[in-house]
């Protein structure tokens, strides 16, 4: 599974580098540092490399420690493919030394990274100290991944579902289940059917047929691991699991399920094969999400149900990259499932989707580079309170139609200049089909969603490129008209004048991202300032044509035969 992942990779990322070509031409960044995990050790790697190749760029691979020798035979067959070994070079070696080297240097022109938000937050600061000041981070990294199954469920199915969700690859899997909410209605019977299909599942050397589970990667995850289930036993919150098997020899983990109260009880993601359970009543619905997303993780989210205005209401609502509806939340496919979170789970663009190649490359543009204006600004307060008011404002902006066609208005007739010009883009890539292709009996849809509050200095483009996708923008620029014609218009809009002093970054709430231009030293200041924040990555935007940095993306993967029919076959059979 895992080869043919990778194969799909370097076949999607050649497709996409032949599409790109004819239709945004644009320049590589560089030399792009990849640093891919254990769990993955050829599909991720291949594909992190595969892109920044792809793009023209030359790359540094640092694989997990835990895994160079699949990496370094992945790297022999692609230089026997013919990639120059000066353009592919492979860097094995622990985090802390070659890691930590890689990205805190200012010849890295990006670094795409997939491993745990802690990490993810760490190469952040690396790079705003040492690195260049545009030079992009691509993080995909783990999630507190949640499922809610409802009365209407499919048991067996749920059940199924869940298993796999929960314990295939032992846990290991960012996109793997963590956290199940059963509505109490069904709680007992669900949770009877689920511990019942558990004791079947056999722990066991991986090469065998008969085993379900094997062990997990090391000594220091099973410790980790183990400890974890030791505090929650010794608490009186163990429902059910498997004993652990004599006679193996490895780090073995037996899969185990227990009792929380909620998602809120999770201080962290545990990476092994361990499910905990919540129940809901049916109207504390809305709570649940609400729960969920409060952790500020957002990779995948399952979901259970055979009402269809319940999954609307519902993947409306949560906040996450990936959502499955009856089926399972793991096994992304390339080209159909793009994947990726949002929020501590990652900055975007989804791997294996129409959006991440254009990440690794530079967009030709003529643009002036406006300046920024550092220094002292006294009403720090104020933007924190401006920058709270925009965030109420948004949503209502977001849901507004035809949104680029009203700030076309506040321009004067028959503009041609690259204001113009951004909306056009905005405009094309809203109306960017969101339909992928997926197997007969499975829906697949890639939806964009605006970020937030955009902080843009001195670049009016960006500001109407942003206020096109949805989002709103606390502009720190002088005076503006067309900010005045805008603000009339009811974009959600607000103008300060400067200067902006780079620690007032660190306070502002609601904060999307920021778009600025100017001296390196200037923007080096501003990235420092970012990175120094707490939760989320905000990353410090170049400004430019390329307008996908303002989006969020959403893969929406629906099960359409689990509702009693698969509606396609039936048109296909005429019957």
């Amino acid at each position: 599974g895992e080869v043919r992942e990778a194969v799909d990779f370097c076949r999607f990322h050649a497709s996409e580098a032949e599409r790109l070509a004819a239709e945004e031409p644009a320049d590589p960044l560089g030399t792009v540092v990849c640093i891919s995990p254990w769990n993955f050790p050829l599909a991720i790697f291949t594909g992190q490399i595969a892109a920044a190749l792809a793009g023209g760029n030359a790359v540094l691979a640092k694989p997990a420690e835990q895994t160079p020798l699949i990496a370094a035979r992945a790297v022999r067959l692609m230089h026997e493919a013919g990639v120059p070994a000066g353009t592919l070079q492979l860097l094995p070696g622990d985090g802390a030394g070659i890691g930590c080297a890689l990205t805190a240097d200012p010849r890295a022109a990006a670094v795409a990274f997939t491993g745990s938000s802690e990490t993810a937050a760490l190469i952040h600061r690396a790079m705003a100290r040492h690195g260049r000041p545009e030079a992009p981070l691509i993080a995909e990294t783990g999630g507190l991944n949640a499922m809610i199954v409802d009365s209407t469920a499919l048991p067996e199915q749920a059940v199924r579902d869940i298993l796999t969700s929960a314990f295939q690859s032992s846990g290991q899997r960012c996109s793997a289940l963590r956290m199940l909410y059963l509505q109490k209605d069904v709680e007992e019977t669900m949770l009877e059917m689920l511990l019942g299909a558990l004791a079947e599942l056999r722990l066991g050397d991986p090469w065998r047929l008969s085993s379900d589970l094997g062990p997990v990667i090391d000594g220091a995850a099973q410790a980790d691991i183990l400890a974890h289930c030791e505090r929650l036993e010794s608490e009186g919150r163990l429902l059910g699991g498997l004993e652990p098997p004599g006679g193996l020899h490895g780090f073995f983990v037996p899969p185990a399920v227990f009792r929380l109260d909620g998602i809120h009880e999770l201080e962290r993601e545990v990476f092994g094969p361990v499910l905990h359970v919540a129940s809901f009543e049916a109207e504390a619905l809305d709570d649940v999400v609400d729960t969920v997303n409060a952790t500020g993780y957002g990779l995948t989210f399952g979901l259970h149900t055979r009402v269809d205005r319940r999954v609307q209401r519902i993947v409306e609502r949560v906040q996450a990259g990936n959502l499955y509806v009856n089926r399972n939340q793991i096994g992304a496919a390339v080209g159909s499932q793009p994947f990726g979170g949002r929020g501590l789970s990652g900055t975007g663009p989804k791997a294996g989707g129409p959006h991440y190649l254009a990440r690794f490359r530079r967009r030709r543009t003529a643009e002036a580079r406006p300046i920024v204006a550092l220094g002292s600004l006294s009403e720090a307060t104020t933007l924190e309170r401006e920058m709270t008011r925009l965030a109420a404002l948004q949503p209502a902006w977001a849901g507004r139609d035809g949104r680029p066609t009203v700030l076309w208005g506040t321009l004067p007739r028959d503009d041609k200049s690259e204001l113009s010009t951004r909306l056009e883009a905005a405009r094309v890539l809203l109306d960017a089909p969101a339909t992928l292709p997926g197997p007969t009996g499975e829906s697949n849809r890639l939806t964009l969603e605006p970020r937030g509050v955009f902080l843009v200095m001195g670049d009016n483009a960006a500001m109407l490129g942003a206020l096109a996708l949805g989002n709103a923008v606390l502009m720190i620029d002088p005076p503006d008209e067309l900010a005045e014609r805008l603000t009339e218009a009811g974009a959600p809009v607000s103008l300060h004048a400067g200067p902006l002093a780079p620690q007032d970054l660190t306070g502002l709430p609601r904060l999307a991202g920021v778009v600025a231009r100017g001296d390196p030293a200037a923007m080096s200041r501003l990235r420092q300032a970012l990175a120094a924040r707490a939760g989320a990555i905000v990353a410090l935007e170049p400004g430019g044509p390329d307008l996908r940095p303002f989006v969020h993306e959403r893969t929406l993967c629906i099960d359409t035969t689990a509702a009693g029919g698969n509606a396609t076959l039936l048109a296909q059979s005429g019957g």
